[in-house]
């Protein structure tokens, strides 16, 4: 694996910023390129990876984070895949919701929102590495090494089109983020966007 420089310069909350989120992640690739955009929009949100990878680590980190950084978060994101722990994977999705965290999962991996910024797909993949093989077809993906600013960089303009997709994608699996192919990435993108707006206009 080729050595990457994390980058994330959003992660720490500030109360200066209102309203403030805080995104929980499951891998350095999703914290980086959440990063990369919410930098692009110049919007501060408190984004970072868990203790751990698996889901409940995910939530727990959340969990903890929201008691520890003395912040009154507007809302809490934990971003998470199946990959491989469907079970936990289910459960996590409930846990979630009964604290009123929001869940963004991808099902089989994170790997599939860039994916959707270049077409809809229907077909379940099966497992990660089928959204790899696929995903490494796509221009400017052709040496993906699980790096989330190369992801950024590479579909920062079809942003539009990957929400669509989602968004179509998700309808058509009935919100059901147990079916393959799924994502909800494109709720916290429109998030971001909203906070690009709320947080211009309590600092003017």
């Amino acid at each position: 694996m080729k050595n990457k420089t994390s980058i994330r310069s959003y992660r720490k909350p500030d109360n200066l910023y209102s309203p403030i989120d805080l995104v929980i992640c499951e891998g350095e690739t999703e914290v980086d390129y959440l990063c990369e955009f919410a930098r692009s929009l110049r919007v501060h949100a408190h984004i970072c990876k868990g203790d751990g990878t698996d889901p409940k680590s995910i939530m727990n980190t959340a969990k903890r984070k929201s008691k520890e950084d003395g912040i009154k978060y507007d809302q809490i994101f934990c971003v998470f895949d199946r990959d491989n722990q469907p079970s936990a994977f289910a459960e996590t999705i409930e846990l979630c919701k009964s604290r009123k965290f929001v869940p963004i999962v991808s099902n089989p991996c994170f790997e599939i929102w860039p994916f959707l910024h270049f077409q809809l797909r229907e077909s379940g993949f099966g497992d990660p590495q089928q959204v790899l093989k696929s995903l490494k077809k796509l221009p400017g993906f052709e040496d993906y090494d699980k790096d989330g600013a190369q992801i950024f960089k590479s579909t920062v303009h079809l942003v539009d089109t990957a929400c669509k997709h989602a968004s179509l994608l998700a309808a058509q699996q009935f919100d059901d983020p147990k079916k393959d192919p799924f994502t909800n990435v494109h709720l916290l993108i429109k998030r971001l966007l909203i906070l690009k707006e709320t947080q211009n206009y309590f600092n003017n």
